[in-house]
């Protein structure tokens, strides 16, 4: 997973902060209102985006290199309030509390600094993100930069991608700036070509290309536009060159100054008692049972080697370790280990790795039978799996505890874990012995929170036995046929010259499909479809898919773009990029992911094999690359049958569910039978797929609106299905009625195995925000439960496989499916084994079900 940049344009943001807060005066007569703003704006910048690094560039007020090139150049602005200018020192000496770094150059504006800073990143592989209020910085748009626009208020913001900048102007990022060099700027009194707006530049840069193209070709336009850039060509040529951002600024800084680090909360704390800020004091200042804040861990450990360490420690004891690689699962190198074991001595090791002596330290480690903490220990687990040493013992993973208290972060950071369990506000991440002694106090404190939160049996008995089932899945991997991949990419780029020569052919013209913004205007201007919206937003016409599948029936052509889009999605990551992830041995290990989705639900990276599409012939020629690795070799497959509807039945006790589940008959088909009042023999298959949707739905917390979408349907008709069959099911309904009640009151909701999530929505005043929050209450305790128990049963079906000593080992985990590779004799026994383990991975008032496939290539399980 890459790091993340994000980079603050500090004038813009605070000018704007300034402007969207009522006055805000100390004791003292200190105006605060733009830095107390600004703060707000940061504090859901840091949420929303989590940065690894962060800096925030300020203006100087010093003239720039533009105004040499220009004496013109932003003048005629009116003067910056006094009150506002005094508040930029003032957000300054915030931000150096708070550790962010503060950047600024005299001669160069905020934007330069910006754009050699995420030019910087870009080269070192870092995601930059850019927030700011100013268009300029479109221009630093590309592959690995986004910006980020306040358009108003605190919480406003656009998000600005390559596709978004194809979406809204139709034009490259780089080809901002020749806009902005045919149109001006008024608010920095760049002149730009007169007459020359953002549709006619557009237009030119569309025909042409640049602002030098423009000049070259001047001849050409006629009338009074061709006159006007016939006599300002050098007015063009200048005006792009100051709207150009400068990418080579002399700046002089470390990366590591970058670096997101918890504040300095003792400067902080007076800082905002000097600013009166009593909210944002409130979230700093400790309780006074609670002891200070400190600066660090105290105590020295006694350093001794590996070896000794292995020697000195008694077996079975608590030890925190951490395995130090670059964590691709294509070629792994393992870097070094470090090991703490910490009684009233402390004892710490560090052991650096070659490939002649890592095995022989795995298995060192693996014999003294150690209880290992850590802060991701499946790293550590994982490179075992490589070197076939399966004995390491996982006994607490900081991350992992953390997810289950809190489940909805996105990134669990050792800094925040030390300043929440340890009240140690750290600049930067600990190293070496002072890292792993955090980790281990930790732990401890975490221990103490999961038993107060009934959450230790979860952790303890599924979460962490899970670490070292999901290493071994990674270790071995799925083979994958390259010859057959690429086989498949020619037929897609066939495919995709096909689809575009139709779709040419059906609108009598060529133009960009990839664009939005063209193909909105060939679709409902040229070709005069329905537009389904109504009218055009400020961006153009919507092509989403969901406006466009409303138009299939209406046009060839329509159909014929939705299979253009997916056939080159099919082709960018699923050929393209599943190739690039097949390591030296033919095979590809995916990154199993524990602490993403805040249902409890795994997930997975480098590939995402859980997305690859099956109902699609491409997608399935794609499973059909994924094969066994010998022959003599079977893929096994078992999947749940309906286990979200099994758990709604068995949670809310609705009798009619739960007896239909349990005699084996079709739900679907029992639910048309009820809610629309069919004799059972007579529910037709439109019947069935319409009541599977209202079943699904109810699980969803779908709305009348929604499954009249779904269905198409009239809203009217949907929310009577919704209606009925909530009357012919009102243990159901009362259920989900209980589980909004619950999330109203505590803000929270839990599975059958209590696994919390958090759904702070529901203290919104926004509809739409209660809207969600209801789904959420409604939903989680589902799909968590389902989690819940797919994960017990792989920690079951592996560890059975181990203890009975079988070859077929456990690879994928898709959605509701396990998938073994075995060894043939194996078959039988292994399909008894999965059988068994998943349907007895639960007591439930409902039988839990599996559909069981076998084939030799993925494709042949289903």
């Amino acid at each position: 997973m890459s790091k993340r940049l994000v980079m603050i344009d500090g004038n813009s943001l605070l000018f704007r902060a300034y402007f969207a807060m009522r006055e805000m005066v100390t004791r003292d007569g200190v105006y605060t209102h733009g830095v107390f703003a600004f703060i707000n704006m940061l504090n859901k910048i840091l949420a929303d985006y989590e940065p690894d690094y962060i800096g925030v560039a300020f203006d100087m007020k010093a003239k720039t290199f533009r105004h040499e090139k220009y004496p013109a150049y932003k003048a005629g602005r009116l003067a910056t309030p006094v009150e506002l200018l005094s508040q930029i020192p003032l957000t300054q000496e915030v931000l150096r509390a708070m550790n962010i770094a503060v950047l600024q150059k005299e001669t160069y504006e905020a934007d330069d600094i910006i754009g050699t800073v995420t030019r910087k990143a870009t080269e070192a592989g870092v995601e930059s993100v850019i927030i700011t209020g100013d268009k300029d910085e479109l221009q630093l748009i590309d592959e690995n930069t986004r910006v980020v626009i306040n358009k108003r208020g605190v919480t406003d913001f656009d998000i600005y991608d390559v596709e978004k900048m194809r979406e809204r102007y139709d034009l490259t990022p780089l080809q901002f700036i020749d806009l902005k060099g045919l149109m001006g700027d008024k608010s920095d009194n760049i002149p730009g070509i007169p007459g020359v707006g953002e549709k006619k530049g557009i237009a030119l840069l569309k025909q042409y290309g640049s602002v030098e193209s423009v000049v070259e070709h001047a001849d050409e336009i006629k009338g009074k536009l061709g006159e006007n850039v016939r006599a300002n060509t050098e007015i063009a040529l200048l005006s792009k060159e100051l709207a150009t951002i400068f990418r080579e600024v002399p700046i002089e800084f470390d990366p590591e100054e970058l670096l997101y680090r918890a504040p300095d909360l003792p400067k902080l704390t007076k800082l905002y008692k000097k600013l009166e800020f009593n909210s944002f004091l409130r979230k700093l200042e400790l309780p006074e049972e609670e002891e200070p804040v400190r600066a660090e861990i105290s105590a020295e450990p006694a350093v001794i080697s590996a070896e000794d360490f292995l020697r000195s420690v008694p077996e079975g004891s608590a030890v925190v370790a951490e395995m130090q690689t670059d964590n691709n699962h294509v070629g792994m190198p393992v870097v070094s280990c470090v090991m703490l074991y910490a009684p009233e001595q402390a004892l710490y090791a560090e052991k650096t790795l070659t490939a002649f002596d890592t095995e022989i330290f795995l298995r060192s480690l693996a014999g003294r039978r150690y209880r290992l903490t850590g802060m991701e220990l499946k790293v550590l687990l994982y490179s075992a799996c490589c070197y076939d040493v399966t004995e390491l013992e996982a006994e607490h993973d900081i991350v992992i505890a953390e997810y289950l208290i809190d489940p909805n972060r996105s990134r669990y950071h050792l800094t925040s874990m030390m300043l929440k369990y340890l009240r140690i506000a750290a600049s930067e991440e600990p190293a070496g012995f002072r890292r792993l002694q955090a980790i281990g106090a930790i732990a401890s404190e975490q221990t103490g929170v999961l038993r107060e939160k009934a959450l230790l049996k979860l952790f303890r008995e599924v979460e962490m036995p899970l670490i070292r089932v999901l290493a071994s899945m990674e270790k071995e991997g799925i083979t994958v046929r390259r010859d057959r991949l690429e086989e498949t990419g020619l037929e897609l780029d066939e495919a995709i010259r096909s689809y575009e020569q139709k779709i040419y052919e059906a609108a009598g013209t060529t133009f960009n499909i990839n664009s939005p913004k063209q193909l909105g205007a060939i679709l409902f201007e040229e070709m005069h479809l329905p537009y389904p919206k109504g009218k055009k937003g400020k961006t153009g016409y919507s092509t989403a898919a969901d406006v466009l599948d409303k138009l299939r029936d209406d046009h060839p052509i329509v159909a014929d773009v939705l299979e253009y889009r997916k056939a080159v999605k099919l082709k960018s990551t699923y050929i393209d990029g599943l190739t690039a992830l097949i390591g030296a041995d033919g095979r590809i290990h995916p990154h199993f992911m524990q602490t993403v989705a805040a249902t409890g639900r795994l997930s997975c990276t480098e590939p995402n094999l859980q997305n690859i599409p099956i109902r699609d012939e491409y997608g399935r020629n794609i499973r059909k690359a994924f094969t066994v690795s010998e022959e003599g070799r079977t893929f096994i497959g078992a999947d749940y049958s309906q286990i979200e509807l099994r758990i709604l039945a068995a949670l809310s006790g609705d009798e009619v569910l739960i007896d239909a589940f349990n005699r084996g008959e079709d739900i679907h088909r029992v639910t048309a039978s009820r809610v629309f009042e069919i004799p059972m023999d007579e529910v037709t298959a439109l019947d069935r797929s319409r009541a599977k949707a209202v079943n699904f739905g109810v699980i969803y917390g779908m709305s009348g609106f929604g499954l009249s979408e779904e269905l198409g349907i009239t809203r009217q008709d949907a929310q009577r299905y919704i209606d009925e069959y909530f009357e012919k099911h009102t243990a159901v309904k009362a259920y989900l009625d209980a589980q909004i009640k619950a999330g109203k009151a505590d803000h929270e909701v839990r599975t059958l195995y209590g696994r919390i999530r958090q759904i702070p929505e529901f203290a919104s005043r926004r509809y739409m925000d209660l809207q969600l929050a209801n789904r959420l209450a409604m939903n989680t305790p589902i799909q968590g439960t389902a989690a819940d128990i797919i994960k017990i049963a792989m920690v079951h079906v592996d560890r059975e496989i181990r203890e009975r000593g079988l070859r077929s080992r456990l690879i994928l985990q898709i959605h509701d499916e396990l998938i073994v590779e075995a060894v043939s004799e194996e078959a039988e026994t292994v399909k008894e084994l999965l059988i068994r383990n998943m349907e007895n991975a639960a007591d439930l008032k409902v039988r839990l079900l599996c559909d069981v496939h076998s084939g030799t290539t993925w494709f042949e399980l289903k």
